[in-house]
């Protein structure tokens, strides 16, 4: 498989370090988790809240894993979001464990439409890493999290607050749906935690997207133009306000596709987009997936010229938490 044009820049800011380990290590897998190799669903104990868990076969409880969260599209679930990012897929994912998390009632905060009641989706997510920390082994510097639709826009509004946020060490949104949370209860303005890693963010938006349209719209849940939100991201990063790509490139031109990197404060790619001609609502694949067989006019081509899983997986594997190694040197 053929790496993404942006391999090189992500790979250049990859922390150096050993491996920092969860709780979990050590132990044998619970018995009502799937068996490596293998997906099952669950519920998170005392929160009656739903996801689905991957084991790759070559699990070692002595060993820590990556683990990837892929957070699913407004009215979609952890099935769908399985089978359409394919982090359960070894051939993108060799050796992580993923965790595709259910929503309340088929929305994310930040969606109008999502249940805010407490404890909330970002509470969730915080006690669902914290159980997986605690019962399977575990790098708590290498989690990563990404998400469709809805799904990528609570990405961003995940690495937006300053207590689970910071767990994180990267993050993805596809076709992501950006609503403007500043006075949203639960989200308010964008306020990460500081740390030297920054926060690596990562975007894919197609030209003809009519549900989450790149420019933004003002419907009655009106969305903000994707470059908003890599313009903040760059910002959040050190690059000023309103900060301008440092390149924008064309990686294909039938159809034509841009790619676009901010260098911010030193940190060489932390920001980065892909620009998808001729494609909507789609999360892109050089094979047929969900998107493109049940959502045919906003993915007309069927298909696309490149993979956003194996792009995303090369970049999650450019960076990792120096600070967990920290702490843990202090505990």
């Amino acid at each position: 498989m053929p790496l993404s044009p942006f391999l090189s820049l992500a790979l250049a800011v990859a922390v150096t370090v050993g491996s920092a380990q969860s709780s979990g290590c050590g132990r044998d897998i619970p018995s009502k988790f799937p068996s490596p190799g293998s997906s099952k669903n669950l519920s998170l104990p005392g929160a009656d809240r739903e996801y689905r868990l991957y084991i790759p076969a070559t699990y070692d409880k002595n060993r820590p894993a990556p683990l990837y969260f892929s957070f699913h599209g407004a009215s979609k679930d952890m099935l769908e979001q399985e089978g359409l990012s394919q982090f359960s897929n070894p051939e993108f994912n060799k050796d992580g464990i993923a965790i595709y998390p259910n929503s309340k009632n088929g929305y994310w905060l930040s969606n109008p439409n999502a249940d805010t009641s407490s404890p909330n989706d970002l509470d969730f997510t915080n006690d669902l890493l914290t159980h997986m920390e605690e019962l399977l082994c575990i790098d708590p510097s290498r989690v990563y999290s990404a998400g469709k639709s809805n799904g990528g826009g609570f990405t961003s509004v995940l690495a937006c607050n300053a207590t689970v946020g910071s767990r994180f060490a990267a993050f993805a949104s596809v076709s992501g749906a950006y609503y403007d949370n500043d006075n949203t209860p639960g989200i308010g303005p964008c306020a990460p935690a500081q740390r030297e890693e920054g926060y690596p963010f990562l975007e894919f938006h197609g030209t003809i997207d009519t549900t989450a349209p790149i420019d933004g719209n003002d419907s009655k849940n009106p969305k903000l133009p994707t470059i908003d939100i890599l313009e903040g991201w760059a910002e959040q990063n050190g690059c000023g306000h309103d900060a301008k790509w440092a390149t924008n490139e064309t990686v294909f031109t039938t159809p034509l596709v841009k790619h676009a990197v901010w260098n911010c404060d030193g940190k060489q790619g932390i920001v980065q987009h892909y620009r998808e001609g001729d494609n909507g609502h789609c999360w892109p694949s050089t094979v047929s997936n969900d998107d493109y067989t049940s959502n045919p006019d906003q993915c007309p081509l069927g298909k696309y010229v490149f993979n956003a899983t194996a792009y995303i997986f090369d970049f999650f594997g450019g960076y990792r938490l120096e600070t967990q190694l920290v702490d843990r040197d202090h505990l």
